[in-house]
């Protein structure tokens, strides 16, 4: 008897996206229409941070400047002086659009694969309603 054939998974497993931030469950990105200028899918989470998928994985920095301006309100200027580590914190994973999946197992570019940049801006970089150099009227 001839032994079975296997045949080849055409995806690969992964887990659910969820914020590294709060833990809470990403949801599906979606057309942004905070940002009419751009046409990366991305969203929101509960706890603040931001997210935009690049579907080709070609994108990452133009990715990147539209989540963090989100980020910031849609303020662009503000976002171009950001600093990683210091403004905000940032998380790029490998991402499966149809599934809604990250996928692990690899780091690093992958021809046709789409990526998932999230970002979150820290206290000391987040905007406020209180303009910088002033202090709320007393209560």
């Amino acid at each position: 008897m001839l032994p079975r054939m296997v045949m080849p998974t055409l995806r690969l497993p992964g887990e659910p996206p969820a914020c590294p931030f709060c833990g809470a469950a990403l949801p599906r990105p979606k057309r942004r229409p905070w940002n009419t200028a751009s046409v990366l899918p991305g969203g929101r989470c509960a706890c603040g941070a931001t997210f935009v998928v690049d579907p080709t994985g070609r994108n990452g920095g133009q990715a990147l400047l539209e989540a963090l301006e989100d980020a910031c309100g849609g303020d662009r200027e503000r976002s171009l002086f950001l600093q990683p580590g210091r403004d905000y914190q940032e998380l790029i994973e490998n991402y499966d659009q149809q599934l809604h999946r990250f996928i692990k197992g690899f780091r690093g570019y992958r021809r046709g694969m789409a990526r998932l940049y999230l970002v979150k801006l820290t206290a000391a970089a987040a905007p406020s309603d209180t303009p910088r150099g002033s202090t709320p009227p007393p209560a």
